[in-house]
């Protein structure tokens, strides 16, 4: 059952695929955002977005992406890791082709053939910038060794790439864990959760890029909406989706806090849940 026809919308504002289109430029994102893109413009190395789940990592790296692809300086690249282990070479492999580099059969000088890349790349002035979401599922010690070993690649210049790895906050204490890696942490970035105002303009914000034109939530609702979500843009999203899936077959707008209970407690949530 759809609810865009119900309540006017040109498309579904709370879906929680990460869509630039929907990045939420607020203050809690606004900072890391700009200090990020600072860290690609100014070639810095290492960086770390961190934070707990659902405070938005992947949204806000998709839109760093987005950006950097749309300025001809940049060869932006992107690896979202879904396992919890990975052979020797795979990191290598990967940022090897994403660098464009077809000769790329053997293990044995992964290293050197990117090493010549990323010199061909500075001198036609370009940077190159790999963002990683999912870090923290770079667990062993030889994937962390190949991430050192490409960083060390530079000249007296600048550093000759940059890494942007998002990850939940154990991604901290892995780099610990490899002294050389750690000190060449550039930025350390941690992604807080939206406060109450925020969460209301976060509400807001997405409703009106899908389209909306009336009041669909009230100002109850919007309090409800913070009180079960704590400001955790993921959890918003599923709230809200379901709130207007309700408010559909209550045949009823705007949607009341009552009805943001409803929709919070068919989630499992539990009132004022702990971040944990």
């Amino acid at each position: 059952m759809e609810y865009e026809s119900f309540f006017n919308f040109e498309n579904e504002p709370f879906s929680n695929a990460p869509d630039p289109r929907f990045f939420f430029n607020g203050p809690e994102h606004a900072k890391p955002f700009l200090r990020l893109m600072y860290s690609a413009q100014r070639m810095k190395g290492l960086v770390v977005l961190t934070g707990v789940v659902g405070t938005g990592k992947t949204t806000l790296a998709r839109k760093i992406l987005s950006s950097l692809l749309k300025d001809k300086e940049y060869i932006p690249g992107m690896l979202v890791l879904t396992r919890d282990e990975y052979p020797s070479f795979w990191l290598t492999s990967k940022i090897a082709q994403l660098l464009q580099i077809k000769d790329n059969n053997t293990d044995i000088n992964k290293i050197q053939l990117i090493s010549k890349r990323l010199f061909e790349i500075k001198k036609a002035g370009r940077k190159p910038v790999v963002i990683i979401d999912e870090a923290n599922k770079l667990k062993t010690d030889a994937n962390l060794e190949e991430l050192r070993s490409i960083l060390n690649i530079e000249d007296e210049e600048r550093r000759l790439i940059t890494f942007i790895l998002c990850g939940m906050p154990e991604l901290k204490d892995l780099l610990n864990k490899n002294e050389s890696l750690r000190q060449r942490i550039a930025y350390l970035i941690t992604l807080a959760a939206l406060t109450e105002n925020s969460t209301e303009e976060y509400v807001r914000f997405r409703l009106k890029v899908a389209g909306a034109q009336d009041e669909i939530f009230t100002q109850h609702a919007f309090e409800e909406i913070y009180k079960w979500s704590k400001g955790r843009p993921r959890l918003i999203n599923s709230i809200c989706d379901n709130a207007l899936l309700e408010g559909v077959l209550l045949q009823k707008k705007p949607i009341t806090g009552e009805i943001v209970g409803l929709a919070s407690e068919s989630l499992g949530l539990k009132s004022q849940p702990e971040i944990k």
